[in-house]
C-alpha cells in the first residue's frame, strides 16, 4: 500500500515540475514578440548562465527569425550577457558556495554531476568551458564549478566567450541570411549540430596533443 501511494506521489511530482517547466516555457516565449522583447533576451541569458533552467535558445530563434536583420544583434546581445551571468556564477562558486550550495543541490542540479564537472577541470579546464558553452551541457552548472575549483579567471573569461559566442552567433548568422525558412530545421536539429561540432573539435585537440 505504501509503495503505491509512494508511486502516486512520484508520478505526481513529475508531473508537477513538467507542467511548470512547459508553463516556464511558454512565459519565454511569450517575450519573442513583445516589444520589450530584447530586453526579456538580455535577462534570460543572463540568469541562464546562474540558475534558469530554459535555454535562451527558442527566444533567440523566436526573435530572430521574425526579425532576421536584427538577428545578430539578438545574438550579440545573448552571448554579451550570458558571460556577463557567467561572470556572477562564477564568483557565486568562488566566493559564497558554502553557503549556497545546499540551494543549488536541491533545486538545480545534483552534488554526484557537480562533483563529476569539479574533477573534469582538472584534465583541460579551458575546454571544459568552451564545450559546456557551445554544446547543450548546461552551462550553469560550468560557471559555478568554475568558481569553486578556482579556474584562472582569464582561461574562464575567453572560453565562456568562445563557446556562447560560437553558439549564439552561428544561431543568429543563419537567422540573418535565411531567416524564417531555417527556423524549423534549427529548432530540431541545432544541438544534433553543436555536438556534431564538438566532436571533431575534441577530435582534433586530441590529435594536436598526440603529435610530439
Amino acid at each position: 500500500m505504501n509503495k503505491s501511494i509512494d508511486v502516486k506521489n512520484s508520478s505526481l511530482s513529475r508531473f508537477k515540475i513538467l507542467q511548470w517547466f512547459k508553463q516556464l516555457y511558454h512565459w519565454v516565449m511569450g517575450w519573442a514578440e513583445h516589444p520589450k522583447g530584447s530586453f526579456a533576451l538580455a535577462f534570460i541569458a543572463f540568469i541562464e548562465s546562474i540558475f534558469f533552467p530554459i535555454p535562451v535558445d527558442p527566444l533567440l530563434v523566436a526573435m530572430g527569425a521574425a526579425k532576421p536583420k536584427k538577428a545578430l544583434w539578438f545574438g550579440a546581445m545573448s552571448t554579451t550577457f550570458s558571460v556577463i551571468g557567467a561572470l556572477l556564477g562564477y564568483a557565486v562558486g568562488f566566493m559564497f558556495w558554502e553557503n549556497a550550495q545546499e540551494i543549488f543541490y536541491t533545486y538545480v542540479f545534483n552534488q554526484e554531476k557537480f562533483q563529476f564537472v569539479i574533477n573534469e577541470f582538472n584534465s583541460n579546464a579551458f575546454l571544459a568551458i568552451f564545450l559546456a558553452g557551445f554544446t547543450p551541457i548546461p552551462f550553469k552548472v560550468f560557471t559555478l564549478a568554475a568558481g569553486v575549483a578556482h579556474l584562472d579567471l582569464m582561461a574562464f573569461i575567453f572560453g565562456s566567450i568562445l563557446g556562447r559566442g560560437m553558439r549564439f552567433m552561428l544561431i543568429a548568422t543563419l537567422l540573418y541570411k535565411f531567416g524564417t525558412s531555417i527556423r524549423d530545421g534549427l529548432e530540431k536539429h541545432f544541438e544534433k549540430i553543436t555536438i556534431a561540432v564538438a566532436v571533431v573539435i575534441i577530435l582534433a585537440f586530441i590529435a594536436y596533443k598526440a603529435v610530439p
